[in-house]
């Protein structure tokens, strides 16, 4: 009679019970294998969504972004936020480049200016609208180069316009100009590796 009363309690698991349906019987052993196939198969699942639609960890490997981000850096990328707000001039994003060859490339930049803005380097400085932009996001040497980097430029409606922190060896937005809206991905938010460099972003 214990043994009835075990059996009677021993629930099996999700796939058990699919293989069931499909005429397959199972023992407790396999059973017990098959639970964790499903806790697997769930946590897999998991994983997935969050990676498709939650965060990214990716890193950059260039020189572009230094200071704030060194040569292969990793970090979290927040792939929610800009679905509920725009990006801020002075965030750091995180986007996608399309190539002249029609292949793109996950690129990290600080975004400067927003459609309707108009954008000048003068002095190794920004100015945004005729004012200069100051502060610690911006306290880098930029220089004036490419088709729209030299002169005023005006940022299209719907656009926007990107620099890397070490302009001097950054191929940004000076030299191809716009990144559309849909391109974004989203903000690096926390830096995990190196160790001694762990902490938030942006």
């Amino acid at each position: 009679m214990p043994s009835d009363r075990n059996d009677k309690k021993h629930k099996k698991p999700y796939s058990a019970r699919l293989l069931s349906l499909l005429g397959i019987s199972t023992s407790r052993t396999v059973d017990y294998i098959l639970e964790w196939v499903d806790v697997l198969a769930v946590a897999a699942l998991f994983a997935w969504l969050i990676m498709s639609f939650v965060t990214v960890r990716m890193s950059v490997p260039t020189g572009s972004m230094k200071p704030t981000i060194e040569p292969h850096d990793s970090f979290f990328v927040d792939k929610v936020s800009y679905y509920f707000r725009e990006p801020k001039v002075g965030d750091i994003v995180v986007f996608w480049h399309h190539r002249d060859d029609g292949t793109k490339t996950r690129y990290v930049k600080r975004l400067i200016a927003r459609g309707g803005d108009t954008v000048e380097i003068k002095g190794g400085n920004l100015f945004l609208n005729g004012e200069e932009l100051t502060g610690p996001k911006f306290d880098h040497y930029y220089w004036a180069e490419g088709d729209y980097g030299v002169g005023k430029t005006e940022v299209p409606e719907g656009k926007y316009y990107v620099l890397g922190d070490n302009s001097s060896n950054s191929f940004d937005s000076r030299f191809w100009g716009f990144v559309d809206k849909s391109w974004f991905i989203g903000e690096p938010y926390l830096r995990v590796w190196p160790l001694p460099r762990f902490g938030i972003i942006n």
